[in-house]
């Protein structure tokens, strides 16, 4: 059953929602291709990185009792999604549909999805405007009831010009007012997530995003750690600027995110990692 989500931000007036059924299909990876998950969970979990590779995601995750993670994943749930060009879906066919489309659509989950390019923690754009902060944006959404919230982001903070102390203090205050705004719902915060080479500009901002995520008490999703992008596979996963992900990095995103999720979800003999 293709699911819609409940409003996508990105490119529409704030009453528009989003038909997931008119998107276009997007290439399969060979290594993703659906035709196995007909061979069953079996065939459906060697799509995913498995917990152990997931744990390398997460490191010095904040515990999350994992019945509560598993309860803000499954389908149906109410999830927000706030980050930069990355959620927005700069670099896809259209330029609309990024990994946070695509993680909607396979988890059919009922999505806002809020992605602005040129956003962080600390960056409000190109127009350098407060509103549009992850912050800012974030407050915009109190209104609704979500039972998950995936905050993603802040390889645009180093053109602030912000000191790792400064975003690392952003951070944490930006996450735990969304703890304290949504006592119900789990918040994760997902790292800068660029292709090399971009990615190795990004190393102070994760660590910055780190501690403060820990620091919120928050559980925070490492993609630069857990070198999802590499020099072997980016060249297929970045778009000509080497800025943005095309629709397989995209595709291939997701997939990353959602094991991660997923590992967060699955209780381990020492405690998920910890």
């Amino acid at each position: 059953m293709t699911r819609r989500t409940k409003h996508d931000w990105t490119n529409a007036p704030r009453s528009a929602p989003v038909d997931r059924g008119r998107r276009r299909r997007r290439p399969l990876l060979p290594t993703i291709a659906l035709s196995a998950m007909a061979v069953g969970v079996a065939g459906l979990m060697a799509l995913l990185p498995t917990v152990a590779d997931a744990c390398t995601d997460v490191p010095e995750a904040v515990t999350v009792q994992p019945e509560r993670v598993r309860a803000a994943i499954a389908p149906g749930s109410d999830v927000l999604i706030v980050g930069d060009s990355y959620t927005r879906g700069s670099g896809s066919y259209d330029g609309l549909h990024g990994w946070a489309q695509d993680i909607t659509s396979g988890l059919r989950w009922d999505a806002t999805i809020d992605g602005v390019g040129g956003s962080g923690y600390v960056s409000g754009a190109a127009a350098r405007a407060s509103s549009f902060t992850f912050g800012a944006r974030l407050h915009g959404h109190r209104f609704l009831d979500p039972d998950l919230v995936l905050v993603q982001g802040s390889q645009n903070d180093w053109v602030q010009g912000a000191t790792q102390d400064v975003l690392q203090r952003t951070v944490e205050r930006t996450l735990r007012e969304a703890r304290q705004q949504w006592p119900d719902a789990v918040v994760v915060a997902i790292g800068p997530s660029a292709p090399r080479p971009r990615a190795e500009a990004t190393t102070d901002i994760a660590a910055a995003v780190a501690a403060g995520a820990r620091s919120a008490g928050v559980p925070y999703v490492d993609p630069l750690a857990g070198q999802w992008f590499t020099d072997a596979n980016s060249p297929s996963f970045a778009t000509p600027d080497g800025q943005h992900l095309n629709d397989a990095g995209y595709a291939y995103l997701a997939d990353r995110i959602t094991g991660a999720l997923r590992a967060l979800a699955t209780p381990t003999p020492d405690e998920q990692c910890h």
